[in-house]
């Protein structure tokens, strides 16, 4: 299913698509072949349902997707996917407002938005999805955005990937009070790579891990220095997080602030292969079987917070 900004709302914002529908890529500043494709939204988002399993058993997310959200018009096929898991509110059939210089689309759980000047903000109101603070058996509420990379780079054969991002959180409001449990609840919004073995001759063809570059978490106020390494259940896979202070440098993220990450990532990936390596995966991998197959970014989470986040100029460029 897709929709586009219906006629009414497109003609008060003509001047939103100044350049009409394009294949635009990354905006960054620095030199190399960009990844991220359509970092401007300027095609919209295919939604996702609102488990997903629905995906798992229906045949992907193309077969899935519920809507399409466009916030401007175009007939291209939109890059990205806008997952909304384990929520109560489906933004599928949502309507386009116009909210000063954004279109946004919004219901009582969530709110995504666009500026004119390529600002996307996505916001959740989980004082509506939960009736108590969650227990540790029970799923939590995303709103992430995410494409797969159709040339998937290998590894092995980067000699960088500069990594951009401008990122401001809005606000963040903790409404469990004293019920609030540290080791169960926040409100997070990690990047993060899919770095998988892609060689159809290895003997660990498909495996896995996940690269994240965390961001902004409730819990703490300056970011970490050290690295993690811990098993997902959701996806049974492992996920290593790269010390987040050493890409973001030492900042507050929480403090309303505009932050920007500029830093070749490269040797960060590399580490989470050999942090695998020493765990007894990907033991039977080169660098070169194993390529950077996608990513997402957006919020997780497992607690009761009202949030929203404002990013811009994300950008994941290679040098060869």
């Amino acid at each position: 299913m897709a929709r586009n900004v219906n006629i009414a709302l497109w003609l008060v914002l003509v001047w939103f698509a100044v350049a009409g529908c394009t294949t635009s890529q990354g905006v960054s500043d620095s030199t190399g072949e960009e990844l991220i494709a359509d970092a401007r939204f300027e095609r919209g988002v295919a939604l996702s349902p609102l488990w997903p399993h629905i995906v798992q058993k229906g045949g992907g997310f193309s077969r899935t997707c519920t809507d399409t959200l466009r916030f401007q018009p175009c007939d291209q096929s939109p890059i990205w996917q806008l997952c909304q898991w384990s929520s109560r509110y489906d933004l599928a059939g949502a309507e386009p407002t116009a909210e000063g210089d954004c279109i946004a689309f919004s219901n009582e759980g969530k709110r995504v938005a666009l500026s004119r000047d390529g600002v996307l903000t996505l916001g959740l109101t989980t004082s509506r999805e939960y009736d108590h603070p969650r227990r540790a058996d029970e799923p939590w509420t995303h709103l992430l955005v995410q494409q797969d990379f159709p040339e998937p780079p290998r590894v092995g054969k980067l000699e960088g990937l500069q990594f951009q991002m401008e990122l401001r959180i809005d606000h963040c409001l903790n409404r469990m009070g004293e019920e609030f449990d540290e080791s169960l609840h926040t409100a997070q919004a990690p990047f993060y790579l899919m770095v998988r073995n892609i060689n159809p001759q290895s003997e660990e063809h498909g495996l896995g891990l996940w690269v994240g570059i965390p961001t902004f978490d409730y819990r703490y106020e300056r970011l970490a220095e050290r690295e993690t390494v811990h098993w997902d259940v959701g996806t049974s896979t492992f996920i290593y997080t790269i010390p987040p202070r050493t890409v973001w440098g030492d900042v507050r993220l929480g403090d309303g602030e505009w932050h920007r990450a500029d830093y070749d990532i490269l040797p960060l990936v590399r580490r989470a292969v050999e942090a695998m390596r020493e765990k007894g995966s990907f033991t039977k991998s080169d660098l070169n079987d194993l390529a950077i197959t996608g990513m997402n970014f957006g919020w997780e989470i497992p607690g009761t917070f009202d949030a929203a986040l404002e990013m811009k100029r994300m950008s994941l460029k290679i040098q060869n």
